[in-house]
C-alpha cells in the first residue's frame, strides 16, 4: 500500500450477491477471486444518461473516477478487495502544510 491510501479490506461474495458500497473518487477496486460486475451512477454525456458498467476478472482492477455510491455483483463465488482514497480532510491538511513548508507523518 503507499500514502495515498489508507485503509485495504476483503469482501467475500456468494455467486449472485450484490452489494452496495459508498466510495470516493480515487477507491481502487480489485477482483481477487472470481469475477465482477461493476455499476457505478449513470453521468450525463451529450444529453443523455449513460451507464456506467464494466466487468472485472480475477486479477483486473478499477479505480473509481467520482464519488458515490456503487453496486458490486458477483457473477459467480468471489472475493472483492478494495483500497479506500485517503479522506478529503487528509488530502486538504496535507495541501495546507505543504503551502506553509511543514509536513506531517503519512497515514496508514
Amino acid at each position: 500500500m503507499n500514502a495515498t491510501s489508507h485503509l485495504h479490506t476483503t469482501t467475500p461474495l456468494a455467486a449472485g450477491e450484490c452489494l452496495h458500497l459508498p466510495v470516493d473518487a480515487g477507491t481502487v477496486l480489485v477482483a481477487t477471486r472470481g469475477a465482477l460486475r461493476i455499476e457505478e451512477a449513470p453521468r450525463w454525456l451529450a444529453e443523455r444518461w449513460v451507464p456506467v458498467r464494466l466487468r472485472l476478472d480475477e486479477g483486473q482492477s478499477y479505480r473509481v473516477e467520482q464519488a458515490g455510491w456503487l453496486r458490486v455483483h458477483a457473477l459467480g463465488d468471489a472475493q472483492l478487495g478494495h483500497v479506500l482514497a485517503r479522506p478529503r480532510l487528509a488530502r486538504l491538511l496535507d495541501r495546507l502544510l505543504r503551502r506553509r513548508g511543514t509536513s506531517r507523518p503519512a497515514v496508514c
